[in-house]
């Protein structure tokens, strides 16, 4: 039995694929708005301000490597940031998701006290617009949320629900949907990253070639910059993206093993609150299997060691073959 837990948690193809799909689709749509934000800035004034946008969206992007390399070597600062991400996107949704258990004493909690959620009433209607379009968001990336929605969430009269005045809708959506929001976040806020860097090398570079030689030299521009950007990126990257992906897929996998026992199973249907805390407990005991899987430490300790090999590369190899392939492409220009 704790074997075939164990081997519930092993990514598959769909959790890679998955993670390189989110983590495209935030590379793309950052590097697009970036683009269009340098363009409009050049259209609206002078260059010298585009280069200064340029320049500090870069540097914010690049803060947290730059703020740790003050004070540790540099690539230990590299490690730090990035096993950072991915210890948090792989270990942290199945922490995460015991905060669930707080909703649950909360929701007791509202039952029992009036004042309590006459105010909280109020609160939730100040986002009651904001809660229904992320609902109808959520609905349309994952088909899981319609099933959960399409279960009968009606509440009884005298039901749990009811005294605290609360939807059972939004408690199970929300229990459906946190363990997802690590690996989402940690994986579109790194494919930002990385496109923000893109557009920053493009533009520039298309930018200083038109300086140089008028409209002409702005493919050539755009060509030198992308491959400069990709003698910046792949010889380390070739290790670190595929790492952070898998750890993407990791955190992932976990998420559909939770939420899928929730809409499988049917849990956290009742209008009982002690029926609540049992099927709170068959929940908590898939993050407590998944966080103390030996799986999950292998691969997160095996990621690390890649991330370490990585950022080496980065403080020492990869400044070498940039600026060879940067030589190397002035030579052709010229």
């Amino acid at each position: 039995m704790e074997n075939r837990k164990e081997n519930n948690f092993h990514i598959t193809k769909r959790e890679v694929s998955w993670s390189v799909k989110l983590f495209t689709i935030a590379v793309l749509i950052s590097c697009f708005l970036s683009m269009l934000f340098y363009i409009l800035s050049l259209v609206s004034s002078s260059s010298e301000s585009v280069d200064m946008a340029i320049t500090s969206t870069t540097s914010i992007a690049m803060h947290k490597v730059d703020s740790a390399a003050k004070h540790l070597d540099l690539i230990w600062s590299i490690f730090l940031f990035n096993s950072l991400a991915v210890v948090t996107t792989s270990i942290g949704p199945g922490i995460l998701s015991y905060i669930q258990n707080i909703s649950v004493a909360e929701l007791k909690l509202r039952a029992r006290n009036k004042k309590y959620t006459t105010l909280s009433v109020k609160l939730e209607k100040l986002f009651q617009l904001l809660t229904s379009v992320i609902k109808d968001i959520l609905q349309k990336l994952d088909p899981g949320v319609s099933k959960l929605r399409a279960q009968d969430n009606s509440e009884k009269a005298g039901s749990i629900w009811k005294r605290a005045n609360y939807s059972k809708e939004n408690f199970r959506l929300l229990a459906y949907v946190i363990p997802y929001l690590i690996p989402v976040i940690t994986l579109t806020m790194n494919g930002m990253l990385l496109g923000i860097t893109l557009s920053f090398f493009v533009f520039n570079g298309a930018l200083s070639f038109y300086d140089f030689a008028g409209s002409q030299g702005i493919v050539p521009g755009m060509l030198f910059s992308i491959a400069y950007f990709l003698a910046h990126i792949l010889p380390h990257g070739i290790i670190e993206l595929p790492v952070i992906i898998i750890a993407g897929a990791i955190g992932y996998r976990f998420a559909r093993m939770y939420s899928g026992k929730i809409l499988e199973d049917k849990l956290l249907l009742s209008d009982e609150i002690e029926k609540l805390e049992r099927d709170m407990m068959i929940i908590n005991d898939i993050a407590s299997a998944y966080i103390r899987s030996r799986y999950l430490w292998a691969m997160v300790s095996i990621i690390l060691v890649f991330l370490w090999v990585a950022a080496w590369i980065e403080a020492n190899i990869t400044p070498t073959i940039a600026q060879e392939v940067a030589n190397f492409l002035g030579d052709l220009l010229i």
